[in-house]
């Protein structure tokens, strides 16, 4: 009986050793978080180097909002409800810049129009905070956006719109889009030279001329003045822009433009009128002239 005390006395001493055995927990210290992520658990320990069955049970102190180091308090524990608590160190950082969405690449308005530049914005979100405001403080370097512009609505050109939008932890994002100001469409006048023929009857002026009769008795129809006519396609020199080139659509005319504007420096700005002939009438016609230092921006 006595042999039989001491042998269950040794196995219970061996079951209270193993049951106060600590939690083996290898934690993984100095981590890098994503601004607004929520904190992935499995990252906190190595769970090959920890006991079987560890998982997290409570993480306390984390802020996912805050960017910087953080010190986070993560308890542990296992099939055994045995817990073991350990002090992380965790640093939160912002990567993420704003975006960004604009509705066109390019926006074309006519010479005297109004114009808004955040009319072409269609919104400006940060991923984590969401949408950003607009601000007028041109010093803005935090939590909203500007907008930077050289539209002058009433001279025919080329522009330049940016925008400029910073988050709450001052990531920075930029978009632009340009402006093309076209020349205000002249009204033209048409008159009505069509004449009947046959009966001397003027359709344009509402009365009848009778015809005239000549010694041999024959009837004569009245003179008409011809209306002036101008060969299609003769154009005026003078109205040519000094790039001295005519174009097929505005289109080409602005992309010309744009081209010589990037390679020269001594362009100040460029217009692209439409061509007239000599006749003053509108041709299907545009040519390009620039604007250097002390030149005039009018084409003749």
């Amino acid at each position: 009986m006595k042999k039989m005390s001491v042998l269950a006395a040794y196995v219970m001493m061996i079951l209270v050793i193993g049951c106060s055995k600590e939690l083996k927990v290898t934690v993984k210290d100095n981590l890098e978080v994503e601004y607004g992520d929520k904190l992935d658990n499995s990252i906190l320990f190595d769970k090959e180097q920890s006991d079987e069955g560890v998982t997290v049970k409570e993480v306390k102190n984390f802020d996912a909002k805050k960017t910087g180091e953080q010190e986070i308090i993560v308890v542990f524990s296992d099939s055994d409800e045995k817990t073991k608590e350990e002090t992380i160190k965790v640093s939160v950082k912002d990567t993420k810049k704003p975006v960004i969405k604009l509705k066109k690449e390019k926006v074309e308005i006519t010479a005297g129009d109004k114009f808004d530049a955040a009319s072409n914005i269609e919104s400006v979100k940060d991923p984590v905070d969401g949408d950003l405001k607009k601000s007028e403080d041109k010093k803005l370097t935090k939590n909203g956006y500007i907008i930077t512009s050289d539209v002058n609505a009433k001279k025919v050109g080329s522009y330049t719109v940016k925008v400029t939008a910073y988050d709450v932890n001052g990531n920075k994002a930029e978009s632009s889009y340009k402006v093309t100001v076209k020349k205000k469409p002249q009204e033209t006048t048409t008159q009505n030279n069509d004449q009947s023929s046959g009966s001397g009857y003027t359709s344009n002026q509402g009365s009848y001329n009778k015809p005239s009769t000549g010694n041999k008795g024959s009837n004569k129809k009245p003179t008409q003045s011809k209306p002036q006519t101008c060969k299609a396609g003769k154009i005026n020199p003078n109205r040519i822009g000094n790039s001295g080139k005519l174009f097929n659509s505005e289109r080409e005319a602005l992309d010309y433009g744009n081209k010589m504007d990037a390679n020269d420096s001594s362009i100040l700005n460029f217009i692209y009128p439409q061509v007239y002939d000599d006749c003053g009438t509108l041709l299907n016609k545009w040519t390009v002239h620039f604007m250097y230092e002390g030149e005039s921006s009018q084409v003749k």
